[in-house]
């Protein structure tokens, strides 16, 4: 049986209701021999019983740090003490804000237990607005093949529904720490250029929060160019670049440059 890790990064100052809700949910379908570490970036958890509650009987380990250091920074140092252990297999990751839905880890220890060549596996994800109400079906591509080639178009993973093999890590990848809001993406194309196996899951297996305010983090011509750069190095690594990838990849560009509402518009819209 493949032993399970899961990494939570949360801030201090986040809604404890939500972190809660994101252990117990992930937790739920998880074994007392599987693992959950929750790092918290900024400060400390003033009461931490009911976060160990809601991860029993899974074992909860608590991280602080009391500099907000950023998700890669924060992500990458659990990492490191993840795998000073050999006795995990998988490293999974969930965010504070979501929600895990039943069966979800034993799904993918179970794909994982059946395809031995695979590497990295996301699932599809319900979007939420911040009051619950249900907003679309988030799918993304399914075959390795398919999600290479859409590296240049769109990050293909959704990042809190991942599961990584450890070897990934073991090889030596991490999180950039130079990049904004685009470390996942840009994790994603490192592991594709060192050749290991995708996949993703029809099956939505999380609840994704996605309010107006993720919009506004995302948007701004900072963030703009950050799009652009992750995607022009997916083309140039991967091999991708075509008419179609390099107009798709300027139109992201000007989209990140709308308004947050905007930008929530057209992305319900072109989904």
């Amino acid at each position: 049986m493949l032993r399970i890790i899961v990494l939570i990064s949360m801030k201090w100052d986040s809604p404890k209701v939500a972190a809660l809700r994101a252990i117990r949910s992930t937790a739920a379908s998880l074994l007392p021999s599987d693992a959950i570490i929750l790092r918290v970036d900024g400060g400390n958890l003033p009461e931490p019983q009911p976060f160990h509650r809601a991860a029993s009987p899974v074992r909860l380990l608590v991280r602080t740090d009391p500099i907000c250091s950023g998700l890669a920074y924060g992500l990458n140092s659990l990492l490191d003490e993840v795998l000073e252990d050999p006795a995990w297999d998988l490293i999974a990751r969930m965010d504070a804000d979501d929600e895990s839905l039943p069966g979800r880890m034993q799904v993918q220890r179970e794909y994982f237990e059946s395809h031995p060549e695979l590497d990295i596996l996301g699932t599809a994800c319900h979007e939420l607005d911040e009051y619950g109400n249900y907003l679309q079906l988030k799918r993304m591509p399914l075959s390795h093949g398919d999600i290479i080639r859409a590296m240049p178009r769109r990050n293909p993973l959704n990042h809190p529904t991942v599961m990584i093999r450890r070897r990934v890590f073991d090889s030596g990848l991490r999180y950039r720490k130079d990049v904004r809001r685009t470390e996942d993406y840009h994790l994603w194309i490192s592991a594709a250029s060192q050749g290991f196996v995708f996949a993703n899951l029809s099956e939505p297996l999380l609840n994704f929060c996605r309010n107006d305010q993720f919009f506004r983090r995302r948007g701004g011509f900072r963030q703009a160019c950050a799009d652009l750069n992750v995607r022009l190095r997916a083309m140039r690594e991967l091999h991708l670049f075509n008419p179609l990838n390099i107009s798709l990849a300027f139109f992201a560009f000007l989209l990140r440059m709308l308004p947050g509402r905007a930008q929530r518009w057209f992305y319900l819209i072109l989904r």
